[in-house]
């Protein structure tokens, strides 16, 4: 069975600390996991310094490191049926880049160091020198020393690499050294052959054994997905809900890798509040992942009594919940597709892709909505409402599916540059009944809704921030919103002003959404724009959009505040409604702090029946029985208090299928 509470273990260690391990006591090190509810952790082989932890022949042991602390966290572990996987940085190793500078890869610039930016990824090495053969080397030598369970490979950079290998390399495949896509697919093909030798490596142990090299894309992880997402670090709060609604939809198993630091990685003496780590920990297992915590060893070899304890509190809360998270599923029934997460993962999508994507998740996730994250591939059966952000263009592959995705009464909603065909001249399918007349000249600009679509707006224009597209409709597209022109343009200047105070002058006699069948196309960047601006007005408008088309979503709510998440799982006869009640606050110029959870009172919680007939609801794990109603399509219940998180668990009466037997 995949782990489902786990401990990833950082110990990157300054070679001037003299006393490595100096404390280290096995028994006792495991012990303190086992308290903790942990069952698999990853340890340090090599730390991104550069150093071994083991007896190596091939690596740098740590100049202070005192005693074999691989093996002893190896051995103690599995006594006590934890699993362990051995880390390596496979794309950072100082000591080496000191010792080879020809190891580390060279930048368009000429550089291999980067020490203004500092920080530990200054230097970075490249697979394509013998370098790769070292790394190798390491990763065989420890999979014939102990017998672990896993290898995490760290910081793969895919970035272009411009040394003398990687030159070559390139003109031998016919590749232009002067392009920087070709030297960026150079990066990633270099990559791919590594990940092939050590899968090969791996296969030859005959024995289960896991593989995650942190930084490819997820499509091509091995065995399962890590997700490294620290809300105090560079990912914030904005990352977990998009990334893990991708992550579900690749038939592996995952896992969210938070950590227990104020901060980031090695804040030694930083911790987070219980709510902080729960709510993280909460996230996961509402849409069908698993727990990870991140923590860092200090260099003596003693794990911190207070940050076990706080991870056992946590941990021992989801264990509680297991019965109902062990093997559930996550229900959706819409998608937002961003085509660049399969080629290039999650960490290397573009600026714009990431934002369009984040407030499309925020807005789905914000009127409760069940929903994935595609890259385009696989499956769409079972989604409504197809979600194309801002910048998704069509090539014909993908047109193919959005036509089959018609056919079949679905619904695309889209916006700005989506949808149009890789050269932007035009939409790519017939069904946009919709010509693109270039760039929007008009910023700011301001829409004013139909009266089908103006449920819960302002009776007033309101502003458009970022520019899209100029629209216009072609024979059996529907106005749904008019465009507003300005007197003039943001921040233009006549000579005498710089025009700041700017007000609607008058219709721009084009459309800002407009309505083909089941096609909805907003002009400007909606999805972006909610997550740069957060215009309550474009999240509204979005929902009266679906809910003309698709008005009877897989759950409904009332009294629940717009910033509370609810997730549907399901797990053979039961379905599980999530509901996560917590608000990020920011404190100071930078920090955002979860402390406390929110109090929410009879809140109201509507599953679509679907056919089933339902024999009981209750809240997990106590399974307090809930009383419930019914109407023709919805079950209706009332949650008398959620407390931060609640789950209310659905038992369906077991469908009996009676099939006629073919001759």
């Amino acid at each position: 069975m995949n782990p489902k509470r786990s401990v990833h273990l950082d110990f990157h260690t300054m070679p001037g600390i003299y006393d490595v391990g100096r404390d280290f006591d096995a028994d006792e090190f495991a012990q303190t996991l086992k308290e903790a509810h942990v069952e698999y952790i990853t340890v340090f082989a090599r730390c991104n310094l550069g150093f071994a932890y083991y007896p190596t022949r091939i690596g740098v042991p740590h100049p202070g490191l005192k005693r074999d602390l691989l093996g002893g966290m190896v051995k103690a572990c599995h006594k006590q049926d934890i699993q362990v996987a051995a880390y390596f940085n496979a794309g950072i190793d100082h000591e080496h880049a000191l010792r080879h500078r020809d190891w580390c890869k060279l930048d368009k610039e000429g550089h291999v160091y980067h020490c203004k930016r500092m920080g530990s990824a200054f230097r970075n090495l490249c697979l394509n020198t013998p370098y790769q053969r070292y790394l190798i080397g390491m990763i065989r030598e420890v999979l014939g020393k102990y017998p672990v369970d896993g290898i995490f490979l760290d910081c793969f950079d895919l970035s272009p690499c411009y040394g003398k290998e990687c030159l070559d390399g390139m003109k031998r495949m016919g590749m232009d050294p002067t392009s920087e896509e070709d030297a960026r697919r150079y990066c990633v093909l270099a990559t791919d052959r590594f990940l092939e030798e050590v899968k090969g490596i791996i296969r030859k142990q005959k024995r289960p054994i896991r593989l995650c090299l942190n930084g490819i894309p997820y499509r091509k992880q091995p065995t399962h997905i890590e997700i490294e997402v620290l809300p105090a670090g560079w990912w914030g709060y904005e990352y977990l809900p998009w990334v893990i609604r991708y992550a579900r939809t690749l038939n592996k198993p995952y896992l969210t890798m938070t950590g227990r630091f104020h901060n980031s990685w090695g804040d030694f003496c930083g911790l987070r509040p219980e709510h902080s780590l729960l709510f993280d920990c909460l996230n996961s297992i509402a849409n069908g992942g698993a727990c990870m915590v991140g923590d860092h060893m200090h260099p003596r070899g003693k794990l911190e009594k207070g940050v076990y304890r706080l991870i056992g509190k946590v941990y021992s809360k989801i264990k509680e919940l297991e019965p109902w998270t062990i093997n559930a599923a996550p229900a959706a029934e819409m998608a937002i597709i961003s085509p660049e997460l399969k080629q290039k993962g999650p960490h290397y999508i573009s600026q714009r892709e990431r934002a369009a994507v984040i407030g499309a998740t925020r807005m789905l996730m914000e009127l409760k909505y069940q929903f994935d994250v595609s890259d385009g591939e696989g499956d769409w059966s079972r989604y409504r409402v197809i979600i194309l952000p801002d910048h998704v263009l069509v090539d014909a592959g993908l047109g193919k599916k959005l036509a089959k995705h018609l056919k079949s009464g679905g619904v695309i909603i889209s916006s700005a540059w989506a949808g149009l065909n890789p050269g932007k001249q035009k939409f790519a399918l017939k069904e946009y009944k919709i010509s693109c007349a270039g760039p929007e000249p008009f910023n700011v600009a301001f829409f004013k809704p139909a009266r089908e679509v103006a449920r819960d707006l302002p009776e007033m224009l309101t502003t458009i921030y970022t520019p899209g597209i100029a629209m216009k409709a072609g024979a059996g597209a529907r106005e749904l919103a008019g465009l507003c022109r300005p007197y003039f343009n943001l921040k233009s200047w006549d000579g005498y002003h710089e025009n700041m105070y700017i007000p609607p002058e008058k219709s721009a006699g084009r459309p800002a959404l407009l309505q083909c069948g089941n096609v909805f196309h907003f002009g400007f960047p909606v999805f972006e724009s909610y997550h740069e601006h957060a215009v309550i007005a474009y999240r509204t408008l979005v929902r009266n959009c679906i809910e003309k088309a698709f008005p009877e979503p897989m759950i409904r709510t009332a009294g629940l505040p717009s910033f509370a998440q609810a997730a549907v799982t399901q797990k053979g006869d039961r379905t599980m409604v999530h509901v996560l009640a917590y608000v990020p606050e920011r404190r100071g110029p930078k920090m955002q702090i979860i402390e406390d959870p929110v109090q929410v009172i009879d809140a109201q919680l509507f599953l679509r029946r679907d056919g089933h007939e339902l024999r009981e609801v209750y809240l997990a794990p106590g399974k307090q029985p809930l009383g419930f109603s019914a109407d023709a399509r919805y079950w209706k219940v009332v949650i008398p208090k959620i407390s931060g998180y609640q789950m209310i668990v659905f038992e369906m009466k077991k469908q009996i299928n009676c099939r006629k037997q073919s001759s």
